[in-house]
């Protein structure tokens, strides 16, 4: 019975309320689709599920498997960076002790993959209050955007932290226009802030571009809090290990990443083709660079006009600068501004759209932008990710008596060696190559992995402390130097696969196998 001078909406009206709220989620979900699909298909078109990445997601999933087996990265393992991509990954391979590692890293992609499209179903939801071609644009940007599904299609740094930056947007976006926020709504974003930072240490630049933003915004008892919130969450994560092991754990996070060596990428001109996606795709060109920066910085400005999107143009601006200024360079760390320029670039063509006031004309601009999203995705069409493994390599590995021993933690994932080797107590290299930096700078020498005599013995003595090993990286002057190549070569061949071999290690002193 209703309470005197209530107004019972009739159920017909509220049906029809909800029709609108209906289709609108129905974009969400169309968004989401083509996120995931765009991120499955180029996998299971290359290596699949089950192949080998690009060494890093190989490197994180050990590391979570070291973990759950009692070992503490820094510790116990070199880790260059901090401790929560392990824990994330932690349930993943605790599912890998009742499936098999390799299983259970496949479900840790496909779940990147998933959070992927929540990333965009995130960004479609922060865009609402700029309008639905807003939010629609925006989300579907980031579901093609080449960066973002380059770091969303294996166990990468970038997607995980792009989810907790998202969310940290969506809780403190009502500060646009309230002088304040509920005290748990503020140390909730702030919380998810320093998350990003226990993920990768850059987060502690996306943590002050926020806080600029909330001082420009006079939100001062909000950026307060969001300090607090971004403090307790990384020392709550950190402090644990930082305990166990304070010197290793410094020197591997910080110092070994400000002396490390410069990856690919050296120019700006290199790394703006990539954080465009075009050249992540092939398609580089110094005409469609130049044009693609253009067309962003001018999303920058007609985004700006919109107060809602302010946050993410400073982000995007702010974290662009960022990676045209760090000293290393990979492609997968495009994938860090990936969620700021699918914000920017949704709120102006949102803001494009009403500007051009014309029903007829705002159609046809809808149209040619939709055209040109769909040119732009198109550069997926011929892309495979991941290397096939040799399905033969595992019979080698499953027989071995002793320990097997890889340059890429990613071979042990995937001939379900890595638990196995643990649960026997053999030697565990979650980073074989990141101990060449670490040895680098303990030395204080800038010198390539080839040239840097005591990473080469320590490889050569990791690999040769297994009854197997596999090896599908190094070799041949691509880390190992001709010297460690030639002692390699001489160990008796147990199977080849192209570029891939399975080779008996052999002991000092003997001309013959281990075993």
């Amino acid at each position: 019975m209703g309470n005197a001078g209530s107004v019972a909406v009739p159920r017909a009206r509220t049906v029809a309320l909800d029709r609108p709220a209906s289709r609108y989620w129905l974009w969400a979900i169309a968004v989401a689709a083509i996120a995931f699909i765009v991120r499955l298909v180029p996998v299971l078109r290359g290596g699949g599920l089950f192949g080998i990445g690009n060494y890093d997601d190989g490197v994180y999933y050990a590391a979570a498997t070291g973990l759950i087996h009692g070992l503490l990265p820094y510790q116990d393992f070199l880790l260059l960076h901090p401790p929560g991509m392990p824990l994330l990954l932690a349930p993943f391979a605790l599912l890998a002790q009742v499936i098999g590692d390799s299983y259970g890293f496949a479900v840790a992609r496909l779940a990147w993959m998933v959070l992927g499209a929540v990333n965009a179903v995130l960004i479609w939801r922060i865009l609402r209050p700029v309008g639905m071609v807003a939010a629609v644009f925006g989300g579907l940007v980031y579901a093609v955007f080449h960066p973002a599904v380059y770091a969303d299609k294996s166990t990468l740094l970038e997607c995980p932290a792009t989810t907790a930056l998202l969310i940290a947007i969506l809780l403190l976006q009502p500060l646009v226009h309230d002088s304040s926020l509920p005290r748990g709504r503020t140390l909730a974003a702030g919380a998810l802030l320093g998350l990003t930072i226990t993920i990768k240490v850059w987060g502690v630049v996306t943590v002050l571009i926020v806080l600029a933003w909330l001082l420009l915004l006079r939100r001062y008892s909000a950026a307060l809090r969001v300090v607090i919130g971004a403090a307790v969450a990384a020392t709550v994560i950190c402090l644990p290990f930082f305990a166990a092991a304070p010197t290793a754990m410094w020197n591997q996070i910080v110092r070994d990443q400000l002396f490390r060596r410069a990856g690919r990428g050296r120019t700006i001109l290199d790394r703006l083709d990539v954080m465009t996606g075009l050249g992540i795709v092939g398609r580089s060109s110094t005409a469609l660079t130049v044009a693609a920066v253009t067309a962003l910085l001018c999303c920058a400005a007609l985004a700006w006009t919109c107060r809602e999107a302010r946050l993410p143009v400073l982000l995007m601006l702010g974290q662009s600068t960022f990676l045209l200024a760090t000293p290393t360079w990979f492609p997968h760390f495009a994938g860090f501004i990936a969620g700021p320029v699918a914000l920017t670039v949704g709120a102006a063509i949102g803001r494009l759209i009403v500007l051009v006031r014309a029903r007829p004309a705002q159609i046809a601009v809808s149209l040619l932008l939709a055209g040109a999203i769909l040119v732009y995705a198109s550069g997926w069409k011929d892309i495979k990710y991941n290397r096939p493994f040799p399905d033969h390599f595992r019979a080698f590995t499953a027989n071995a008596p002793g320990c097997v021993t890889s340059d890429d933690a990613a071979a042990l994932v995937a001939t379900d060696s890595l638990s196995r080797n643990l649960s026997r107590g053999c030697r565990f290299v979650a980073d074989l190559g990141g101990n060449s930096h670490d040895m680098a700078a303990a030395a204080g020498l800038k010198v390539s992995r080839n040239r840097n005599q005591a990473f080469q013995q320590f490889a050569l003595d990791y690999l040769r402390s297994g009854s197997v090993t596999i090896l599908i990286r190094y070799r041949g002057g691509h880390g190992f130097n001709a010297k460690t190549t030639a002692v390699l070569d001489q160990w008796p061949m147990l199977a080849r696969s192209g570029g891939y071999q399975v080779r008996q290690p052999v002991v000092r002193g003997r001309s013959g196998g281990t075993r």
